[in-house]
């Protein structure tokens, strides 16, 4: 195989898992306020018994540890973003995905996991 053609190969890769991790991410994160979203209904409901105070400790240990996940993720997507700006300038290419869009996301959706989390073990502390 010529030079060219793994240049090629390695940057199809990356932009491939740029889509593929963008995706996943929105789709993670979507889950993620699903499951904390009918938790948190069924908690408030009026017919909701005393007990599942008890199931708000999963919306709040998947709120942490997700919005962990997410911190950490900003720092690999950025690694990412170098790689297909190396691969793209090693190509002669002058027009290459901006990945600082899975960053910002990673990082916003990072920090309000983080909060919803907080948030809901403040509450469960004072319930």
């Amino acid at each position: 195989m010529n030079s060219d053609s793994t240049k090629w190969k390695d940057y199809e890769l990356s932009v491939g898992l740029y889509k593929f991790y963008l995706a996943g991410v929105v789709k993670l994160n979507f889950f993620y306020y699903a499951i904390t979203g009918a938790i948190l209904s069924f908690h408030f409901s009026e017919d909701s018994p005393s007990i599942s105070v008890f199931a708000l400790l999963l919306p709040i240990l998947l709120s942490i540890f997700l919005g962990l996940f997410f911190l950490y993720a900003v720092k690999l997507a950025q690694g990412l973003r170098r790689n297909i700006k190396e691969r793209a300038s090693k190509l002669g290419l002058d027009v290459f995905p901006e990945c600082m869009v899975l960053v910002l996301i990673c990082a916003i959706f990072g920090v309000s996991a983080l909060g919803v989390g907080l948030s809901l073990l403040g509450y469960y502390c004072c319930a």
